[in-house]
């Protein structure tokens, strides 16, 4: 099993966590422009304002920003998946449902060329979801929200294997800009969940 590098150490002061910031962000843009065989911790030193010395005082190698990477994905999604149940609290839940997969795919397509790399070439510096700590958090958040539809918070699980099968092989093999692809998307999780509430409106 391929150890998940880990940063040197956490960024404490509010300096410091915006480096940390620049130097992913920095990375981010890169790996999307141009492609990993471009990718190296020099470049994004240069790209993000960071010295190089800096740099390596969070992160070892670039095998480290990307799995850093990795994780600010898992956190961004975890807060769109928030940001979407709160916006659509009280409405029925297939409507819930669409909610959650827009905001899904929204936060893909910002950043397309990065999920490619991450996903399609170097998906094994994703921490295991046994040991990952948002994949944990998004279990339990869905499992709730089943349990508040009406439905089987044992099926959280596979739900979320689903969905994230869907999104990126929808996204990064097909045309992202497709219609009806939250449509598509929603009614194939509905249909799997078969929650009595749900309907289209």
């Amino acid at each position: 099993m391929t150890a998940i590098p880990q940063p040197r150490k956490q960024p404490r002061q509010a300096r410091s966590r915006h480096a940390v910031a620049a130097i992913l962000e920095a990375a981010a843009r890169i790996l999307a422009g141009d492609g990993y065989a471009s990718f190296n911790t020099n470049r994004v030193a240069e790209l993000s304002g960071v010295g190089i010395g800096s740099l390596y005082q969070y992160f070892p190698n670039k095998q480290a920003l990307l799995a850093a990477l990795h994780r600010r994905h898992g956190e961004e999604t975890l807060a769109a998946l928030d940001d979407a149940l709160a916006r659509s609290a009280g409405r029925p839940p297939r409507e819930q449902l669409a909610a959650m997969v827009a905001a899904a795919l929204d936060l893909h397509r910002r950043e397309l060329g990065l999920h490619r790399v991450l996903e399609r070439e170097w998906p094994i510096y994703d921490e295991p979801p046994a040991s990952n700590p948002i994949d944990a958090a998004l279990h339990a958040r869905i499992a709730a929200w089943l349990a508040d539809a009406g439905g089987d918070p044992a099926r959280a699980g596979l739900l979320l294997r689903m969905a994230d099968s869907l999104v990126h092989g929808l996204l990064l093999d097909a045309d992202p800009q497709a219609e009806g692809l939250e449509g598509a998307i929603t009614d194939a999780l509905a249909g799997y969940l078969a929650l009595p509430a749900y309907h289209h409106t």
